[in-house]
């Protein structure tokens, strides 16, 4: 009985309904965007719950939706079958209630071979493309989507998450182009972009020199506040232990040890919630240390190994005490380093999400929990 309200309140893979914890701004900036028809950009480093605010988003619209995962993404070639993917998964969604024919749909599809099929679920849209460039069967993909939908009269949502991984392929630029073609035309579809590498989705929406500037509206996802985490943890404690409180030294700790990292508080309180009582700050010290020390064997050691001894001293002091000023007397005199060797130092580990600047607080801070409490500590640095 409990590991299913555990899995209610703090699941593995994406959350949604009683697991989802507040990002009701998001929500209604997204709403208001939508009906606006104005394409969002969403952007935060991995694991803070983009796909979550995303899902819940689209269930809240109650409208069909569908999402392509470019993260694997070596090439223009796997990128075009992704989206014709993603567009047949739409169209499959749409057929069963429309009311135009099926032959009249197809019509919008004409270039792109499209077949009906017969399958154990019933009969299901296929489109093969001819091998034109890449490029071009997007830009058709999406604006004949776009028709479809009118046609439809159906307002749909799609969702590409890490859409940075355009910009690293051989064909980015004409990739984008092609995107831009659509998607700033698009009436009936409405564009949900996300990406966790915060350097590279801004160049491409935000560099007046690529063809995606200005295309979206930009949305940038942060740490939830405590005062949205504590009642939902109170709200998850009391159906996991009805007749005991959890302390709210316990909360505090909680919100502590995992900076309010929506992956790794969910990870830890996963933890904490097999036991049979609420856990006391020893308890939850000691599963956290147990946990970290697990994934310091597993990646943290690589991942520190891997950059220069400047970065990982920069990386180590900011564990210890985070700073607003970088470069003031103190903090440059305790890394015992030129403020321009610090400066050229915090600029690459912004880029790489390593560290990141709070808003709350005006701080910088280490972004991962975990590389926080290997370094902070490690008392050689």
């Amino acid at each position: 009985m409990f590991m299913a309200q555990t899995d209610a309140y703090f699941p593995t893979g994406i959350v949604t309904g009683e697991a989802f914890c507040n990002r009701e701004n998001e929500r209604e900036l997204l709403a208001r965007r939508f009906e606006q028809n104005a394409h969002v950009v969403l952007i935060s480093p991995r694991r803070y719950g983009k796909s979550s605010l995303i899902a819940q988003f689209t269930l809240d619209q109650q409208i069909p939706f569908v999402s392509v995962d470019l993260l694997p993404a070596t090439s223009s070639r796997y990128v075009r079958n992704a989206m014709v993917d993603g567009v047949t998964q739409l169209m499959n969604q749409l057929i069963p209630g429309a009311k135009l024919s099926k032959q009249k749909l197809m019509q919008f599809f004409a270039k792109m071979n499209p077949v009906i099929e017969l399958s154990a679920f019933g009969q299901r849209l296929k489109l093969n493309p001819e091998e034109k460039t890449h490029e071009e069967t997007i830009m058709k993909l999406l604006l004949s989507l776009d028709e479809a939908a009118g046609a439809l009269k159906k307002k749909i949502i799609f969702v590409v998450d890490e859409f940075q991984q355009i910009a690293v392929l051989d064909k980015a630029h004409s990739l984008e182009a092609s995107i831009r073609h659509a998607v700033e035309r698009s009436q009936h579809v409405f564009y949900i972009f996300s990406g966790s590498n915060r350097t590279l989705v801004e160049e491409m929406f935000k560099n007046k020199n690529r063809p995606l500037y200005h295309l979206c509206d930009e949305m940038k996802i942060g740490r939830i506040s405590e005062k949205y985490y504590d009642p939902f943890i109170i709200q998850a404690a009391k159906k996991r232990w009805p007749k005991e409180k959890l302390p709210e030294v316990s909360i505090k700790t909680i919100l502590t040890l995992t900076a309010r990292h929506p992956y790794y508080l969910n990870r830890l309180c996963r933890m904490l919630w097999d036991g049979a009582v609420p856990p006391d700050t020893d308890k939850i010290v000691f599963l956290w240390n147990q946990y970290v020390e697990s994934q310091k064997v597993d990646w943290v050691s690589d991942m520190l190994s891997q950059l220069t001894p400047n970065q990982r001293a920069v990386l180590a002091a900011l564990a210890k005490e985070p700073t607003k000023e970088l470069l003031n007397k103190e903090f440059l005199g305790n890394l015992k380093m030129a403020a321009s060797s610090v400066q050229r130092t915090v600029g690459s580990l912004l880029k790489n999400d390593l560290i990141y600047k709070n808003q709350e607080d005006g701080l910088y801070h280490v972004l991962n929990p975990v590389v926080l409490s290997v370094l902070a500590n490690n008392t050689y640095f």
